[in-house]
């Protein structure tokens, strides 16, 4: 029986559409890719095409792209983006999912390399982006790890990389130095670290719940120090349980995590900006996140108090781990996947465009690149930004993946349903275990063969 509403629930997100241009709009089949005019300029007739968006419309990336639209279009009329985005992202996969049931893929979208893309792939409908890449003599351009968290493990590649980032446990430098605390560099360590903390009554970490996968994170990071990704790559197929020592060692953490309080109250229902709120209002320790927050924690909007008190550890280590302390979760994020139906000429000179000018106008705000770009001194970012800029650059070759690119879309759902009732202590750790194995034996034979 399940504990929690499952997440296709989420889908009363109100729907957002954001236009990059004037307001005419072309009616699309994304899936036909049949289009209807909707203005001229001389003898080019205008195609609107749309960016269903899974990052969220005001997100860096999705800004910068509409920016570099709009350059477009002044010298190229014919060509037309609209951005669509749903609320939250179980909202988004879902909808999406039934937009593509429904012979209506849109001519962008965001999505992992997951078994649900794989599919996509088999059937014919993405675009061969390392192809595309390697056509527009790109390739060489990118980070090997943005490309290398794109592809399938063939290293086939079907979507473009927009961000890049690291992920690292930021903390509160004022609070751990009263406590007498300092950051943890093993897993003992760190919850040593949360006991002290949480013992003078303030909450250690500050977690999404609502949007499950910061809290999936916290499942692998065990088994990534103890197998690398050979954990999650076995247990997707059945060829590996949650039963094993590397399983136990994650579920177990989780409980133990939310079972002692140490998560925030309420967690499972908290989304991401109220998470990351309640850190840099100072009433929890530590927030883990990606390097994409670097500029939040640098801006004039933050508190005072906080100001200039923001520092980051990396993911704790253990004895005999198999991966270094500077191998941890990178990656280039949900990737773009492009309708091979309406991946015409028009679309194509746009992306050409786009991969010109995307490095320096999305690493000028404060972001890192998936390009081999980065900013000097003379560009005047704040320190923390300079700090995770070398951090970059001293990471290690190896990297975490996340589970839920991993796992078949089915499981993937079980899991997120009874993830938080683990960390809630609603489920015993061995039967969270049971159910997970029974999940995969059920559904992973339809996308493992």
């Amino acid at each position: 029986m399940k504990r929690f509403t499952k997440w296709s629930v989420l889908a009363l997100s109100v729907v957002i559409s954001i236009p990059l241009l004037s307001a005419c709009s072309a009616k699309q089949n994304a899936d036909t890719g049949k289009a209807s005019p909707a203005a001229t300029a001389g003898n080019a007739t205008k195609k609107t095409y749309k960016w269903f968006v899974g990052r969220g419309v005001d997100s860096a990336p999705a800004v910068t792209v509409k920016e570099i639209a709009d350059q477009y279009s002044k010298t190229h009329p014919e060509f037309q983006l609209v951005l669509e985005g749903t609320g939250d992202r179980p909202s988004y996969l879902q909808k999406l999912h039934t937009l593509i049931a429904s012979n209506e893929m849109p001519d962008m979208f965001d999505t992992d390399s997951d078994a649900y893309a794989a599919q996509l792939t088999k059937q014919g409908k993405l675009v061969d982006t390392k192809q595309m890449l390697q056509e527009l003599d790109k390739y060489n351009d990118f980070r090997p790890i943005a490309l290398q968290y794109q592809q399938f493990a063939d290293g086939s590649m079907y979507t473009l990389p927009l961000e890049f980032g690291i992920e690292v446990f930021w903390y509160n430098i004022k609070m751990f130095k009263n406590l007498g605390i300092t950051p943890p560099k093993t897993f003992d360590e760190f919850m040593k670290v949360a006991d002290t903390i949480k013992s003078n009554k303030i909450t250690p970490i500050a977690v999404d719940g609502k949007d499950k996968w910061p809290v999936l994170r916290y499942l692998a990071f065990k088994p990534f120090r103890m197998t690398g990704n050979d954990f999650i790559e076995n247990v997707k197929q059945g060829k590996a349980s949650f039963k094993d020592p590397a399983g136990m060692e994650a579920i177990n953490f989780v409980h133990d995590l939310g079972s002692k309080g140490y998560f925030q109250q309420g967690f499972s229902t908290t989304d991401y900006t109220a998470a990351r709120d309640l850190f840099l209002a100072g009433k929890t320790g530590i927030y883990y996140m990606g390097s994409w927050e670097t500029m939040n924690f640098a801006n004039d909007k933050i508190s005072p108090e906080m100001k200039d008190n923001i520092g980051y550890f990396l993911m704790p280590t253990m004895d005999s781990a198999k991966t270094a302390s500077n191998d941890y979760f990178i990656n280039s994020g949900i990737g773009l996947a492009f309708n091979k139906n309406t991946f015409d000429d028009n679309m194509k000179g746009f992306v050409k465009y786009l991969l010109d000018k995307y490095p320096e106008a999305y690493t000028k705000k404060g972001q890192f690149s998936p390009f081999k770009y980065s900013l000097a001194k003379m560009d005047g970012m704040p320190d923390i930004f300079y700090k995770i800029q070398d951090e970059i650059s001293k990471s290690g070759t190896v990297f975490a993946v996340p589970w839920d690119t991993r796992l078949d879309p089915a499981t993937n759902e079980t899991l997120g349903n009874e993830l938080n009732a683990l960390g809630m202590g609603a489920i015993d750790p061995k039967d969270f275990a049971r159910e997970m194995d029974d999940a995969i034996k059920e559904n992973a034979p339809k996308y493992f063969k």
